[in-house]
């Protein structure tokens, strides 16, 4: 039985193996087309491949691109809303200081008459009594007193109106070299003030003594808010007139500007104080040792200049003003 089995699986296998070879010889005229059609199966194959890879690449790159706009139109939105805030506090600023100018005028007025009748029937009430007398001192006190009045009512009167002052060409460097040179004999030892200029030709349209007077305000005030011992930086720089940090400002004009910044290592002041630091009667010193029309004063004179100050503070780091003076020259 063995000698039957294994004589069947041999011609079975040789009967295959005859079919496979008619199957070849009858194939073999195919072969060539059977390759190419093959050929062309594995090129449309890789094509697709690479074709589905490339576009997986470009949804990709679209996606990323989609996302960087987004983040850049956020960024933009975010931006302008911070901006357009910032035009609304300082209208409701300029508005505000405008009312209180235009009311602080009319009073100023009335008591500046109130102030020349007293002192009229002060110095006629001293011409009748003896020089020694008590009288006459106690007279020449109240005297005294209407002057200083008179002197408040006047710088009132300078903040509450537009004066016209003569303007020149003025060598924004040189202005502060000078205001320095005024101050630096009644500013204490202690107090170190570094001063450094980075503008090419810092040249404004100005008025020089009021803005000596903006710069002594602003430097006396930081040497109190030190107590007399510290460090106050002062940096003359050129802002191009498309720096985007000029777009905050409502009214700025579209050329270069000269910064000033003056930074003190004073105390500083909470956002309420900074909030109130330019109106008018407003001050954080003792009753006697401040009016509160001082940077009032300021913020009016920069302004007439057509620029723009602002102040940044921090609780016991220091308070830093920026003041922005559209620059001049001959062809302007």
């Amino acid at each position: 039985m063995g000698i039957g089995l294994s004589f069947v699986v041999s011609f079975s296998i040789s009967y295959n193996l005859k079919q496979y070879d008619e199957f070849i010889t009858q194939l073999q005229p195919y072969l060539p087309w059977l390759a190419l059609i093959s050929g062309i199966a594995i090129s449309i194959l890789f094509a697709l491949v690479v074709r589905m890879t490339q576009t997986a690449h470009l949804r990709t790159q679209s996606l990323n691109e989609m996302n960087l706009n987004l983040k850049k139109e956020i960024t933009e939105r975010m931006s302008a809303e911070d901006t357009k805030q910032k035009l609304e506090v300082a209208l409701l600023q300029g508005q505000k200081l405008q009312a209180m100018g235009n009311l602080a005028g009319g009073i100023a007025h009335d008591f500046n008459n109130l102030l020349y009748a007293i002192i009229g029937y002060v110095e006629m009430a001293r011409e009748d009594v003896d020089k020694g007398s008590v009288v006459y001192a106690n007279l020449g006190k109240v005297l005294e007193a209407s002057h200083r009045g008179q002197e408040l009512v006047s710088r009132i009167l300078s903040f509450s109106r537009k004066q016209h002052h003569e303007f020149s060409s003025l060598n924004l460097k040189t202005t502060i070299e000078a205001a320095l040179a005024l101050l630096q004999p009644t500013i204490p030892a202690s107090v170190m003030i570094h001063f450094d200029c980075t503008a090419v030709t810092p040249e404004i349209l100005g008025n020089q003594t009021q803005l000596h007077q903006v710069l002594v305000n602003l430097i006396n005030n930081a040497v109190d808010a030190m107590d007399g011992e510290g460090n106050i930086a002062i940096h003359l720089t050129e802002v191009p007139a498309d720096d985007p940090y000029l777009k905050q400002f409502p009214d700025i004009q579209k050329k270069v500007y000269s910064k000033i910044e003056i930074r003190d290592s004073g105390h500083g002041m909470d956002q309420h104080t900074m909030e109130r630091i330019f109106d008018p009667f407003f001050t954080t010193k003792e009753v006697g040792k401040g009016t509160g029309l001082g940077l009032s004063i300021v913020h009016n004179i920069i302004k007439e200049h057509a620029g723009e100050i602002t102040v940044t503070s921090q609780l016991g780091i220091g308070t830093s003003f920026i003041i922005l003076l559209p620059e001049h020259s001959a062809t302007n």
